[in-house]
């Protein structure tokens, strides 16, 4: 990930621990996603012959891959929504420093 915005400069890292927003989204948005599909598929039979541990298994790895699909989506959103709440000014472009 860029440390600064190649347009503006502004700062993708303005403080340590600033992402902890946007990690809450990514585990909101994954288990809701998870658990929406998981109740929908309880309203279908059972069509396979696949043992209990394999399908919590099967669901593990949904939910990761799910789950590293939104990371970056979500780091998105924290920043807009940041951004939205609280504007900041750029730090000086590198297009000035050389």
């Amino acid at each position: 990930m860029l440390t600064h915005c190649p347009e503006c400069g502004l700062s993708y890292f303005p403080e340590q621990g600033y992402y902890v927003g946007a990690m809450i989204i990514n585990y909101v948005a994954t288990t809701a996603v998870v658990v929406a599909i998981f109740l929908l598929s309880l309203l279908f039979r059972d069509f396979t012959t696949l043992s209990t541990n394999f399908k919590i298994l099967l669901w593990m790895v949904f939910a990761t891959g799910l789950s590293l699909s939104l990371v970056r989506h979500s780091y998105s959103f924290w920043l807009g929504i940041d951004f939205w709440i609280k504007p900041r000014k750029p730090d000086i472009l590198s297009t000035e420093n050389s």
